[in-house]
């Protein structure tokens, strides 16, 4: 709706009233309950009309409209509201209704800013140059409640007029009045006569009101007079005044207690007054820059009040201590939407420097573990959210709400830091140096510096949420194939995969045991011993599986309750000690037992193999698993007609089998001729689903009607052509669809598998995490999770592309000596001069790059690599991640020189139009001489 001037005309909308036109209208006929009434509605009175003047600004400079004021306060105004078009602040409006009432009701709110100026006045300034005969006695009382709120009398104008010096020259005022105004400024303590207009206002005062003038003269340097001067802007004389002030405090007072709070008092204000010099003055003085005054530490008020300076200074302080619950990152954040209200705020720049600062911790947290990268994301600030994952903002911190931050960030966004992630050595591609370079400075949690060698040999934390969601998420799913996770994912499953080899190798061997052992028992063979010895290694077999279950349901019961899988293997231990036991029951129910044992047996071993990192593996078991829900879930409705013509052949075929006999004369149970006949209800369903398949049997069904026949062709084209088809149909597509991505299908399948891994390990998902806060189970699960910390420390690694895509991690200074002569052959403790000129390691603030590096090796020291029966390469990226890696780099590369060429491009172009300006310029001259 487009803004319109205020009239008292009631404006509607398709029969709607429009409170906004109400609350103009309302206000030209000075209605202050229709007034209230719109404001309720829902009008904004900070909208402005077509003159750019709101509502809430006419009220302010109106007078005798201070009840109109109060109600916009009410209802959400801001006492420190400012007109951008004008940039013209609430308080100046105020001062132009010379009305002292709407003066103190804004007066009334905390933090009102007195002296913001308008054209060069300050709000008393304005005042003083309104004062009239006619006025005085308003300009009087609005000067006074200024002057209360700790206006400053001593702001000059452009001219260098200071309030003051306009009353004194003001010939038309009252005598009385004038003196009482007099009084009213002398008796500031802060009165300065003497810095502006050579002293004119003291030969006025000298001339006019010298008794003043002595008593003025009288006032002693105090810590309010200070604190004046200050928030007048006068530095000069603060600088002047304050040695008299500290040296008198001094001698006074010794508590230096007393005096260190006065000091910091100062300084904390000219922090928020943005006076540099007396700042400078200050911290020259010693003053304690980790002192706090209402439980606030200057460093804090600066990233408040967004003083970049002093943020600036102190940062590189030496004696700066931060505290904790100062969280400068995230209060800066929160305030880079707010309107800069003097020349010194800029929220960009405290950022910046808080970013660059090697105190700062970009993964800080609130008191509800949200970090800056949840405020960023809470605020939808790109750039910051940019900058934060530039400088190791961690993307999988989770807040006390269970939220992480990665779920606001937009796709494109992480696609392209993560491109950033992969960086090269500097080397051309061809040489055999060349390495590849993969930063996991946002997909690894990790401790501030000074803490960390401590927190490395205690603590262990979880690496896969990010991951996890990325992969639960429709949006984020594709980023899955990007060479950064790719390669995290291969470094995750190289650690975690001894339990996984070692689980598989031991559930194969008791699957084999317990299979012949099974054979071998019921088929009665000779082999005694050998039927003995498969059952001694089920019986072990059954022991670990046992074992397994128990340590599962302790680590995470609810997660273990909640899981189909865990029941169905709790009744294959079941069923398997039922079978390796010497039962006393039938021997037909024995063999029933067996059966379900195999069964169960080959449905684990076959969710085992589908975990297994083959891509053609998993693939076929997102198949099985797709095709079977999808079969299930379409069955399911096309049930209905299942059983519908079960029972009509039940109805038109099913005879007793007394009938069967009379009509036939022989036994029809003998050739099975009641499953044939749809001799009850359960056979016939039975019978249906076999011919749905296709085999009918029509020559063993007796066709007594027309009906019969009817009913029977229905089946065959509904049922078995077309229902039956399309099934297969569904099937199909489903096979298609995951064949279509299977590379993303497999990367979401060994995400969830290490998920899972990694839940059990911490026990997040439990109550009994008690038992891995101890030794040995902590260090067993620290060593087996974490990549960081005991494993690749400086969270990045190298790829040699060419030198069979070996990867190598960083080792600690304490681990230099582990394989010396794989070192040497590899170079990786490279010059000083190489590392610093060529290196493209992304600049981790918080931790020192200068490590040595050594080959990926086997996750537990005293095995050999659990990946090579499987791959033999178990210190080899594989080479998709290698190839998108050097895809990504080429992308950055030619994605560089382009905006080079536009660069070189738009420099010619400016060159080629300041030639032809001269040529231009230069006809004409010669034109002109012509």
């Amino acid at each position: 709706m487009s803004n319109k001037p205020y009239s008292a005309i009631s404006i509607t909308n398709c029969g709607l009233d429009d409170p906004q036109s109400e609350l103009g209208a309302a206000f030209a006929n000075n209605n202050l309950k229709e007034f209230r009434i719109a404001l309720d509605k829902g009008a904004n009175p900070t909208r402005c009309d077509d003159k750019h003047f709101s509502v809430f600004e006419l009220a302010l400079k109106t007078h005798g409209r201070a009840a109109f004021v109060e109600e916009c306060l009410n209802h959400g105004c801001s006492p420190n509201h400012l007109n951008q078009h004008w940039k013209k602040s609430a308080i100046s409006f105020a001062a132009d209704s010379l009305d002292p009432e709407i003066l103190n009701i804004l007066l009334r709110n905390k933090d009102v800013q007195v002296d913001r100026p308008y054209a060069k006045l300050t709000p008393i300034n304005t005042l003083a140059k309104k004062l009239t005969t006619e006025n005085q006695n308003d300009v009087f009382a609005c000067i006074k409640l200024l002057l209360e709120y700790g206006a400053s009398p001593n702001k000059p104008d452009d001219r260098e007029m200071t309030p003051l010096n306009y009353i004194l020259k003001n010939k038309k005022l009252d005598s009385q009045i004038k003196r009482e105004l007099v009084e009213l400024f002398t008796s500031q303590p802060d009165l300065d006569v003497d810095s502006f207009r050579d002293g004119e206002v003291r030969e006025l005062l000298n001339r006019d009101y010298p008794e003043m003038l002595t008593k003025l003269s009288a006032v002693e340097v105090s810590l309010d007079r200070l604190i004046s001067l200050l928030r007048n802007g006068n530095e000069e004389e603060f600088v002047q005044q304050f040695p008299k002030f500290k040296a008198r405090m001094m001698e006074k007072d010794n508590n230096a207690n007393e005096v260190e709070k006065h000091e910091l008092q100062l300084f904390i204000e000219t922090i928020k007054r943005g006076t540099h010099k007396a700042f400078d003055l200050l911290l020259n003085y010693n003053v304690n820059i980790n002192g706090t005054l209402d439980n606030q530490t200057p460093i804090h008020i600066s990233t408040i009040f967004g003083n970049w300076r002093a943020l600036k200074i102190l940062l590189e302080h030496n004696d700066l201590k931060l505290r904790r619950q100062d969280q400068l990152l995230i209060t800066v954040i929160s305030h880079l939407g707010d309107e800069p209200l003097y020349d010194f705020v800029n929220y960009e720049k405290c950022l910046s420097f808080l970013l660059n600062s090697d105190r700062i911790d970009v993964n800080e947290t609130d008191p509800s573990g949200s970090t800056p990268l949840h405020y960023a994301v809470k605020y939808r600030n790109r750039l910051v959210i940019q900058e934060l994952l530039r400088h190791g903002a961690y993307i999988g911190m989770r807040s006390s709400f269970n939220d992480l931050p990665i779920d606001g960030i937009y796709p494109e966004v992480l696609e392209e830091h993560f491109d950033n992630c992969i960086t090269t050595n500097g080397y051309k591609p061809g040489d055999s140096d060349f390495e590849i370079l993969v930063n996991f400075k946002n997909l690894i949690a990790h401790p501030r510096l000074s803490h960390a060698t401590k927190l490395r040999s205690q603590n262990f934390h979880e690496e896969m949420p990010p991951i996890a969601y990325i992969a639960e998420s429709k949006e984020h799913r594709h980023l899955l194939q990007h060479p950064l996770i790719t390669s995290f994912l291969f470094l995750k499953w190289h650690r975690l995969s001894v339990i996984f080899y070692i689980n598989f190798l031991l559930y194969f061997c008791f699957a084999l045991s317990i299979i012949i052992h099974t054979i071998l028992k019921f088929r009665e063979s000779e082999y005694e011993a050998l039927t003995v010895l498969f059952g001694l290694f089920s019986w072990v077999g059954i022991i670990y599986l046992l074992m397994r279950e128990i340590i599962q349901f302790v680590l995470a019961p609810l997660k273990y309750l909640r899981s189909a899988i865990n029941y169905m293997e709790v009744a294959l231990i079941i069923f398997s000690i039922l079978t390796c036991t010497e039962s006393s029951y039938n021997r037909e129910t024995q063999r029933v037992i067996a059966v379900f044992t195999i069964l169960l047996v080959a449905m684990e071993l076959c969710l085992l193999v589908g975990s297994l990192p083959v891509l053609s593996i998993s693939t076929h078991m997102l198949m099985l698993r797709a095709v079977l829900k999808s079969f299930i879930k379409s069955f399911a409705l096309y049930s209905i007609f299942v059983i519908t013509f079960s029972l009509c052949f039940y109805i038109l075929f099913g005879k007793s089998s007394e009938v069967n006999d009379i009509t036939n004369g022989t036994d029809a149970v003998s050739d099975g001729g009641e499953f044939n006949k749809f001799a009850n209800p359960f056979t016939a369903v039975i019978k249906t689903i076999v011919m749905l398949t296709g085999e009918f049997d029509a020559g063993d069904i007796e066709f007594d009607t027309v009906y019969s026949y009817l009913i029977f062709l229905m089946f065959v084209v509904f049922m078995s052509i077309v229902l039956f088809n399309l099934l297969n149909g569904l099937a199909v597509s489903d096979t298609q669809a995951i064949k279509a991505q299977a590379e993303l299908n497999g990367s979401i399948c060994r995400t969830l598998l290490l998920t899972r891994y990694e839940q059990v390990l911490t026990g997040r998902t439990g109550h009994a995490s008690f038992i891995i806060k101890h030794e040995p189970f902590r260090t067993i699960c620290r060593r087996l999770m974490n990549l960081d910390s005991n494993y690749i420390v400086g969270r990045q690694i190298a790829i040699l592309p060419n030198d069979h895509n070996k990867v190598l991690v960083g080792v600690a200074n304490g681990d230099v000596g582990i394989d010396a002569s794989v070192e040497s052959k590899y170079h990786f403790a490279r010059n000083n001069e190489v590392r610093n000129s060529k290196s493209q390691f992304l600049p981790l603030s918080e931790e020192n790059t200068n490590h040595q590096k050594k080959l990926l090796d086997a996750p537990v020291s005293f095995l050999p690599c659990c990946c090579t029966c499987i791959t033999g390469r178990c210190s080899e990226m594989d080479s998709r991640t290698v190839k998108l890696a050097m895809a990504v780099i080429e992308r950055k590369n030619t994605s560089q020189e382009d905006k080079m060429r536009e660069a070189n491009t738009e420099r010619r172009l400016k060159n080629i139009e300041e030639r032809l300006a001269q040529m231009t310029e230069l006809l004409q001259k010669l034109s002109q001489e012509q």
